[in-house]
């Protein structure tokens, strides 16, 4: 005898929460026919949706082999294979985690799992049921500040979210670069390489348009972390309002990505929707994407332009068409798309001066606001416009100035002045920059709700030698009064100049006794 959805789980303590979640999913899907694992047998034969080029799923045959029990924690797999022109040459697919598999009709899961170097393809089918436990559950009043709720329907959980400010979190830039790393190894993310062996959810790749290679390198290793790899892809462009025509919303096996970064640069995550509910909230991947908890990162339709098979890992080649929505719940069974509520992002304009004939010197995006993946993501956009407008190897100086809007604060301006031999990109020069201290810090202050509305950064370029040694020294007097400002005469060299000359005030320290300015101070 199957079980019902309510009943598949006790209902006493953190059961009663799932139980009740699951009941409203069952409300709110009553034409949703589902077909649970118990009901299914090896042979069995069915179905999925998912999109192999454009925007319209189409179907592909699926053929299960049989059950792996306790898979996860509380979570069984159903294993099959997918028949088909295209996947059994490309194998398992990135990008296709979420497309729905049906038999006899009904709804059995989500494609969500692989095996890395298999010659056949083989999946992991996701269970619906576990799925469905995720689609209503509630979410904290302070997870997504500055979103807004739009007009489309609400869910009784969606109804009681307010949206107000972030909670704590103590961090600094180490602090944040740690956290990257914890969460990866907690989650299994940052391991080695895939095992042939061992099933792993079917890669979700990262589309990125219009990076350079180097900003390519920062994003993937800040994201290496989070089970997110870069792969070359496209951006929403001008084409934008015409392309999403085609794909103005999600449907049941539709492509759904995740928009981290979208303007002059895009870095959009790709899946598929698994099942869309009648209040607009959206099941999908069937695995989590970083396992991330309740995010409030951009989604997006997304079109497909072609399946790339690899021996390694095959994955869709996809591109952005227009934001939809944001995603509420990062599980480990699914994550959840609240399609009427538009998350805040951070608006990032990067203008770079002192450079002659560049083709461009000004660009502009948006950037997924988020405590932990903001500062890499205005970094790796920071990287690009400057290796973009200016690769140069040379010895450079440059002024650095930014602003940063946080809420609660203000508008907040600083400068830095620094100095490489590597070029205006060098991307150790720029993580010293206290913008992204300050970012970060914004994120994590913990005396009020806080969070970055904006950033503005302005660079003035200059191609010449920075360093410079000191040859002399000399003051007027040997000895002079407790906090008197003494003008201090330096002679200035560097390679290739001649010397340079300047006098700097220095102010003498306060003290009860003279100072001897001859005497070497330790």
């Amino acid at each position: 005898m199957p079980r019902s959805l309510p009943a598949l789980v006790s209902l006493t303590g953190a059961g009663l929460l799932v139980a009740l979640a699951l009941g409203a999913a069952h409300a709110q899907n009553a034409g949703l026919r589902t077909i649970d694992v118990d009901e299914v047998r090896p042979g069995m034969r069915g179905y999925g949706l998912s999109v192999l080029r454009g925007t319209e799923p189409e179907r592909f045959d699926v053929e299960v082999i049989d059950v792996l029990h306790d898979f996860r924690p509380g979570q069984d797999i159903v294993l099959a294979r997918t028949p088909h022109p295209v996947l059994d040459h490309a194998g398992s697919v990135g990008g296709m985690s979420g497309s729905p598999i049906y038999l006899e009709g009904r709804l059995l899961g989500a494609y969500a799992y692989g095996w890395p170097f298999g010659r056949d393809p083989i999946i992991g089918i996701t269970p619906v049921r576990n799925m469905l436990a995720e689609m209503y559950r509630p979410t904290r009043p302070d997870s997504f500040p500055g979103a807004r709720r739009g007009s489309a329907a609400r869910s009784p959980a969606a109804r009681a979210t307010r949206l107000a400010g972030l909670p704590p979190y103590l961090g600094g830039e180490v602090a944040a670069r740690d956290g990257l790393r914890e969460h990866g190894r907690r989650h299994g993310w940052a391991s080695s390489s895939p095992v042939a062996g061992r099933p792993v959810p079917a890669a979700t790749p990262l589309m990125l348009g219009g990076f350079s290679d180097a900003a390519t390198e920062v994003l993937g290793e800040a994201l290496a972390p989070f089970g997110l790899h870069p792969l070359q892809g496209g951006g929403i462009g001008d084409a934008g309002d015409r392309r999403s025509q085609g794909a103005p919303r999600f449907v049941d096996g539709g492509s759904l990505g995740v928009q981290l970064i979208r303007g002059d640069v895009a870095a959009m995550a790709i899946g598929t929707a698994t099942h869309v509910g009648r209040d607009g909230r959206v099941i999908g991947f069937g695995h989590p994407m970083m396992n991330a908890g309740e995010t409030g990162l951009p989604t997006c339709t997304a079109r497909v332009l072609h399946v790339l098979a690899s021996v390694a890992r095959s994955f869709k080649i996809a591109e952005a068409i227009a934001p939809v929505g944001a995603l509420v719940h990062d599980r480990p069974s699914t994550i959840v798309v609240d399609t009427g509520l538009t998350p805040a992002t951070v608006p990032v304009s990067v203008r770079v001066r002192g450079l002659t004939e560049a083709a461009r010197d000004r660009w502009s995006m948006q950037v997924a606001s988020h405590r932990l993946l903001t500062p890499a993501l205005i970094l790796a956009g920071r990287v690009n416009a400057l290796e973009t407008s200016a690769s140069d190897q040379a010895d450079v100086t440059f002024v650095a100035r930014y602003a940063v809007d946080i809420e609660g604060i203000g508008r907040v301006e600083l400068e830095d002045h620094g100095a490489t031999a590597g070029g205006p990109a060098d991307v150790r020069a720029l993580t010293r920059l206290r913008l992204f201290q300050l970012v970060e810090a914004a994120y994590g202050n913990p005396f009020r709700p806080s969070r970055v509305r904006s950033v503005e950064l302005d660079l003035d370029v200059r191609f010449e030698r920075g360093a410079w040694e000191i040859v002399e020294a000399s003051v007027p007097s040997a000895e002079v009064d407790p906090g008197a400002v003494v003008p201090v005469r330096v002679v200035l060299r560097r390679f290739g100049d001649a010397d340079v000359v300047r006098t700097v005030p220095v102010r003498v320290r306060s003290e009860e006794h003279t100072t001897d300015l001859q005497t070497p101070v330790p």
